[in-house]
This record gives structure tokens, C-alpha cells and sequence, in this order.
């Protein structure tokens, strides 16, 4: 209004202003304007622009600025460097977001540690472990520091991998330039060795961590009982547990839950049961978890009572069951033919807003086939389908093996031919269930007709086990 046309400085202002008030379409605008009165982009024009870009997600005009920016020589300022990494890393664009970050480096700057950490992570959940482990030497080479958390996520990512020689790696180059470890350095670490079954050094490292004054935590022990139970090392397990709670440790809900469920896995039903009514002593509470570890193991075992008598107690104590606690009891039902029941806790699931799933529709198919109801087996193969859930190897089995007990060779060969239409590989039990088939019918050479090379073993493994 005064005559005095706005200059770059102004326009950069206003722009700024737009973005940080959300308004990035008013803010191009203003751009547009500022172009149409000769006025140039300036490195604050761009960066700018870039953080709006990246604040309403739109990645790939992002991306096109900054590589304008950069091709130009333009002076790019660190935040537009890590709010497009930051974006790319959202959007899982990790090879775009590594290039920029190689641009950082070329000029010494640094995205900082928690978008490092991010990045870092990243790669390890999508496979590139390589490119971190480059990424956080890339970084110390640089002589930038490298927090305890960034390390903590490499450690995690390898060893979540199956990759401990390079954990290991890491591990010495952290003590060796005397980063810092901490509890969740070395529990990573144990984790990583007790998947491996490496327990001697998943100890060490507990051993290590000691030395340096880290206290285990319950996390730590937990981590080496299930260890050393995944090693059917069930009374070290024990005897560990023991000594752990001498040397102080304290118990809580999962520390329990974990040797509640590697007593229960061990068919040591009873020394859980013990554990568990100990840490009722203690005023901890159970939750559904725990219960399901000792449900799952008196059904195994078909002490049925047992396991509905801990149902009961946790509807009492208002601890929902989940869908692990329906598997386990109607499986348990139906394989001792009580399946009418099974059915009755089908239909409970359902009404308290539990979908049922292939292994709940398995457990009673199988129940019913074995009953020769095969009616009722069809009716929930049925229902399988309209629900859109897929029938699984077990339950093409069980349904063989309910049509070849009841005689019906014709549909016991539409379904085992459909299992391999599907590429579903039909194993030795399921040619078991077939056989058995055509022995009652006085024969049993049909069951090889139209088999090819790669089911004759199967077929003759399911032949031995029916003979046994």
C-alpha cells in the first residue's frame, strides 16, 4: 500500500510463518507470488518449504527439494536433513533415507541419537543389518558419539536375527572405545544366546554384567529359566530359580509365568500348580497368561476337571479368557469325546466377542469325526468356509480321517486331492487317516493310485505308523 514492493526476506517470513501455522497451501502461494515478482528461492526459502512438506507427509516433493537443493550447492540446514530422513523412515524408504543421511555425514552433521536409534531399528526390522551395522560404523568413524540406546537397538536387531557373531562384534567394539553398557545392553545379549541355545554364553554375559556392578533384573533371570527349560534343562531350571531368589531376587507376574509354563511344557503340572498357588501366597495376581500355562497343561494331560476348575476361578475373579484358553480347553474336551461340551464353550467364546479360528474349528472337527458324527464335522467345515477361515494340514487330516472311519472313500479322495490343488503337502498322519480307509474296505493299493515319487514316502511312513 506504502510503494515498497516486498523483498526475499519478507516472503521467506511470511512463509514461515504460514508453515509453522499448518497453512502449507497458503504458504505456496505466497511462494508462487514471490517467483512471479523475480524474486529467487533463497536456502531458507527451501528449507523451509522442506519442513512443510514433511510435516503434512508428502515425501516425494520433499525429497525433490532437498536434491534441487543439494545439485544447486544450496546451503541445506540439518533440520531439513532429518525431517526428510525422519519421514522416509516412516514411510520405510530406507535406501533414500541412508543416502541423505551420507549427504549429512559428507558435511559433518549429525541426524542426532533418537533419529539414529529410529533409523537404525529400522533397518534391522526390514533385513538390512548390514547397512546398519555400516550405518553405526559410518558414525564412529565420523567421531561423533553413538548413545547406549542406538547401540542397544543394533544389539537387538542382530540378535533378533540369529546373528550373534556380529553382536559379539559390536559388543567388543562398545567396551572397547568405553561406550557404555547397560542392563538392556546384556539383556539383549542373553537373549540372543539363550534363542541361539548358547547358555554357557548367555551365563558369561550375565557373569560380565555382574562384574561391572549391573544388578540382573527379574528380566534377566526370566530370560535364563526359559533358557534353560527350551533346553529340557529342567532341574537346573529349578535349581536356578532357587538360587535366585537366595541371592535376593524378588518374583513377579512374569518371572512365575515363566516357570509356571516351563514346568507345564515339561509335563511337571504339579510343581507349576505349586508355583502358582505360592505366588497367590505372595497377594500376586495371575492373569490370563498364567492361567492358560496350567489349563493348557491339565488338558494335554486330560485331567479336565482341573483345568475347568481354573476357568471357573478366573471367571470368579473377573480375568477374561482369551483365545488361547478356548484352544486349550476344547481341544482337551474333545479328545477325550466330550465334545458336546466343546461345542457349549464354542458357543461361549463367540458370545463374549472371541472370533473363533482354525484351531478352535480343528479341535471339534476332530472330536466330532472321531464319533463317526460326520454331519456335524460337515457342518462346521461348512461354517469354516462362510467365515472365511482356512482349513489348515490338521484339518484336512482330521476330516480324512473322519470320512475313512465312516467308510466314505470318495469324499476321504476329493479332499485329499484338494489339499494338493490348494499346496497344502499332505504328510505321513494324513495318509494314516487314509489308509485306515481302505483297509476296512479289504485293500489298500488304491490309496497309491495317481500319487506321484514325492507322497510315496509319506504314504509308506503313514502305512508303518498304522501297522504300529
Amino acid at each position: 500500500e506504502k510503494g515498497f514492493p516486498p523483498n526475499v526476506i519478507v516472503y521467506n517470513n511470511l512463509i514461515d510463518s504460514l508453515i509453522e501455522a499448518g497453512s502449507l497451501k497458503k504458504a505456496i502461494e505466497i511462494k508462487d507470488d514471490m517467483v512471479s515478482k523475480g524474486l529467487s528461492l533463497t536456502s531458507s526459502t527451501y528449507n523451509t518449504l522442506i519442513k512443510g512438506y514433511c510435516k503434512s507427509g508428502q515425501a516425494d516433493i520433499a525429497e525433490r527439494l532437498l536434491k534441487e537443493m543439494l545439485s544447486m550447492g544450496s546451503t541445506v540446514n540439518q533440520g531439513s536433513f532429518t525431517s526428510v530422513i525422519c519421514l522416509f523412515c516412516s514411510h520405510r524408504m530406507f535406501d533414500s533415507a541412508l543416502r541423505f543421511v551420507g549427504e549429512m555425514l559428507l558435511r559433518n552433521m549429525s541426524p542426532g541419537g533418537g533419529l539414529l536409534t529410529t533409523l537404525i531399528s529400522g533397518l534391522c526390522k526390514h533385513g538390512k543389518h548390514s547397512e546398519a551395522v555400516e550405518l553405526w560404523f559410518k558414525f564412529l568413524s565420523k567421531g561423533f558419539v553413538v548413545d547406549t540406546k542406538t547401540s542397544n537397538a543394533l544389539l537387538h536387531g542382530l540378535c533378533e536375527a540369529g546373528k550373534l557373531e556380529e553382536a559379539f562384534r559390536i559388543q567388543k567394539e562398545i567396551l572397547g572405545r568405553d561406550f557404555v553398557m547397560d542392563i538392556v545392553s546384556y539383556n539383549t545379549l542373553i537373549s540372543g544366546c539363550c534363542r541361539q541355545r548358547k547358555l554357557e554364553e548367555a551365563f558369561m554375559f550375565m557373569d560380565e554384567m555382574v562384574k561391572k556392578g549391573l544388578k540382573p533384573d527379574n528380566y534377566t533371570y526370566s530370560i535364563l529359566i526359559r533358557g534353560l527349560f527350551d533346553m529340557n534343562k529342567v532341574e537346573e531350571a529349578i535349581q536356578f530359580w532357587v538360587d535366585c531368589k537366595r541371592n535376593g531376587m524378588l518374583p513377579d507376574v512374569y518371572t512365575y509365568s515363566v516357570m509356571i509354563d516351563g514346568c507345564c511344557k515339561a509335563e511337571r503340572a504339579e510343581e507349576g500348580q505349586k508355583l502358582f498357588d505360592e505366588m497367590i501366597s505372595k497377594n500376586l495376581k495371575p492373569n490370563t497368561v498364567v492361567y492358560n500355562h496350567l489349563i493348557g497343561a491339565y488338558c494335554r494331560s486330560g485331567r479336565l476337571s482341573m483345568a475347568s476348575e481354573l476357568r471357573e476361578d478366573m471367571r470368579r475373579k473377573g480375568i477374561s479368557p482369551n483365545s488361547a484358553t478356548y484352544t486349550s480347553l476344547i481341544k482337551g474336551m474333545s479328545i477325550v469325546s466330550r465334545v458336546e461340551e466343546a461345542k457349549f464353550l464354542f458357543e461361549e467364546m463367540r458370545e463374549e466377542g472371541l472370533e473363533p479360528n482354525v484351531f478352535h474349528y480343528t479341535a471339534l472337527i476332530d472330536g466330532y469325526g472321531k464319533l463317526g458324527q460326520m454331519v456335524k464335522a460337515e457342518c462346521l467345515w461348512r461354517d469354516m468356509h462362510s467365515m472365511h477361515i482356512h482349513p489348515n494340514k490338521i484339518t484336512y487330516t482330521v476330516m480324512i480321517g473322519g470320512y475313512a472311519r465312516d467308510g466314505n472313500l470318495t469324499e476321504a479322495s476329493r479332499l485329499l486331492n484338494e489339499m494338493g490343488e490348494k499346496g497344502i503337502v499332505p504328510d505321513s498322519i494324513t495318509y494314516k487317516e487314509f489308509i485306515y480307509g481302505y483297509l476296512k474296505q479289504g485293500g489298500v493299493l488304491q490309496a497309491f493310485e495317481g500319487c506321484d515319487e514325492e507322497n510315496y514316502a509319506a504314504i509308506i511312513e503313514g502305512w508303518k505308523k498304522l501297522i504300529q
